[in-house]
């Protein structure tokens, strides 16, 4: 197998860091017992060196309930599996098409009556450790009647590069 030589492993590393991971948790307008669970997975080098990239879980807990025109908070934990520092330089989170009750998508409410604010600030993970983020979630001011008691399915993503 051909070596790709060190500028070309790290470009490829910083790739792969770039890629993030996704994970996605739920937000409800009204907070009964939360019914999805947080889920968490992490995308690796395949190989091509060690770095592996971090890992994103909502450790929130429950739902925070939200009244139209509030702002409520998701604490994201951000993992660094590596044996190096990476500075996580991005981290947003994309809401879902909303869900009822029985997981059924319901059309009446758009997604985009939610919206997440980015992380404002690149953040270091120590070598093997994790850091925690607060996000802000808001809900829009003039949010239809069908959204009432639904999830919002949130999908998280953010780039990182070694320090």
């Amino acid at each position: 197998m051909r070596s790709l030589g060190p500028r070309m492993e790290v470009a490829v590393a910083m790739t792969i860091l770039g890629v993030g991971a996704a994970v996605v948790a739920a937000m409800h307008l009204t907070w009964p017992e939360p019914e999805l669970p947080v889920m968490a997975y992490s995308v690796s080098g395949g190989g091509v060196t060690e770095l592996q990239a971090f890992e994103i879980t909502d450790v929130s807990g429950g739902a925070v309930e939200l009244t139209p025109g509030s702002e409520g908070a998701r604490v994201v934990r951000l993992s660094n599996p590596n044996s190096v520092e990476i500075v996580v330089l991005t981290l947003e989170a994309e809401p879902g098409q909303p869900l009822d009750a029985a997981q059924n998508q319901v059309s009446g409410c758009p997604r985009g009556v939610l919206t997440v604010v980015p992380m404002a600030e690149p953040v270091a993970i120590p070598p093997s450790g994790a850091v925690e983020v607060e996000m802000v979630v808001r809900i829009a001011h003039d949010v239809p009647n069908a959204c009432t008691d639904l999830v919002f399915p949130l999908t998280y993503s953010g780039r990182a590069a070694r320090a």
